[in-house]
């Protein structure tokens, strides 16, 4: 396809601009999967990419064509290690921002964690963008930091939802990009789709193992439901899900997986998804489970505040609820089990909804954002 007169500018400027994308802890949680995606957009577009994170497995691992500079950042089940790694890092993140070049660099800082990044481009006058994928409203002294530094130094943001810009952040300086998925995903969902074999029958929950996330109101409605079977995927480890198993003394119609790497075959049986987030303590500001569930046409029973309500349509594709009313999500999940007509209804409406979420959408919409003075 020719190139338009009008177009040739803004392309001659991607080609010449140096993006520094930053994320604090790399693993296999949703922010950094979007951010994986925002990096193969900006390649595919020309741009040089450099990308500064954490040593670990994750979606940041082993991408191509992009430099790496690493933090000394780590995940503890200790607190005070946690903490110290992170003040530790946000120093090492300060120094080297600060030392680096700003000609014809934007620095991406994806998430309000990395404060020291933000610190440095401030006082160094560097052209940089926050990405913002959650409220922090948890009253933590490290939190209070997080939204205090961002307050203060956020110049320009795209939030992941609207629910994040105007209710949590409450924030000026920016706009609304929903999430989308990588491409391939897509591509893989759809051969798993076209491969005949199991019927959907369970129902899926994927969280992090966190009481707020629900995971003990979803071993009980298993309990609740013995004829149906449950699946539940932790972003924990083995002996983690085996602490938290004997725990609840798990029913036996519920599966519980630590962290995988491939989700495809978990979707591909799920007959629909369940997030139970607690409101009072953590509001989710999207949901990318809801929107990967959606491309399989899983519809999903969800919270009824927060991002999810961006993505589920009460009574078409899935239902919104109050994850504390146990009763009213128990009588949810018979009836979209049992109704096979308005099963498909529902599963037909969810697919359609995820058309709505493209990736190549989003990285324009970002780059555009990101090109503006």
């Amino acid at each position: 396809m020719d190139t338009t007169f009008e177009e040739l500018p803004v392309m001659l400027m991607a080609n010449s601009q140096k993006v520094v994308f930053i994320h604090s802890l790399n693993n296999f949680s949703g922010s950094p999967n979007v951010l994986s995606i925002v990096i193969k957009g900006f390649l595919r577009k020309g741009y040089t990419v450099e990308l500064i994170t954490s040593h670990g497995e994750g979606f940041l691992s082993d991408l191509e064509g992009i430099s790496y500079r690493y933090t000394c950042y780590r995940w503890s089940a200790n607190k005070i290690k946690t903490l110290f790694w992170l003040i530790l890092s946000q120093v090492q993140l300060f120094f080297m921002i600060l030392l680096s070049s700003k000609s014809n660099t934007t620095y991406f800082i994806n998430t309000i964690v990395p404060f020291g990044a933000a610190l440095a481009c401030y006082l160094s006058n560097k052209r940089y963008i926050y990405h913002v994928h959650e409220n922090m409203q948890q009253d933590k002294p490290v939190y209070r930091i997080f939204r205090w530094t961002y307050r203060k130094f956020n110049r320009k943001s795209i939030f992941v939802s609207q629910y994040l810009k105007t209710t949590a952040l409450n924030c000026r300086n920016g706009i609304v990009i929903h999430n989308a998925l990588d491409p391939d995903f897509i591509k893989t969902a759809n051969k798993y789709l076209s491969i005949d074999g199991n019927v959907k029958s369970n129902i899926l929950m994927v969280a992090s193992l966190r009481k707020f996330k629900g995971v003990y109101e979803f071993a009980e409605l298993a309990r609740e439901l013995p004829h149906y079977p449950f699946e539940l995927v932790l972003n924990a480890t083995d002996k983690e899900v085996k602490a938290f198993a004997d725990e609840i003394k798990k029913p036996e119609n519920l599966t519980i997986y630590s962290a995988q790497v491939n989700m495809h075959p978990f979707y591909k049986r799920a007959k629909m998804l369940l997030q139970l987030s607690h409101p009072e303590s953590w509001v989710e500001t999207f949901g990318l489970t809801i929107l990967e569930a959606m491309v399989y046409g899983v519809p999903a029973i969800v919270p009824n505040v927060g991002g999810p309500t961006e993505l589920v349509d009460d009574g078409l594709n899935g239902f919104l609820v109050d994850p504390h009313n146990q009763e009213d999500i128990i009588s949810k999940i018979k009836l979209l089990m049992q109704d096979d007509n308005k099963y498909a209804t529902f599963s037909s409406s969810a697919l359609k909804k995820s058309t709505h979420f493209e990736e190549e959408k989003m990285i324009a919409e970002i780059e555009n954002y990101l090109l503006t003075s």
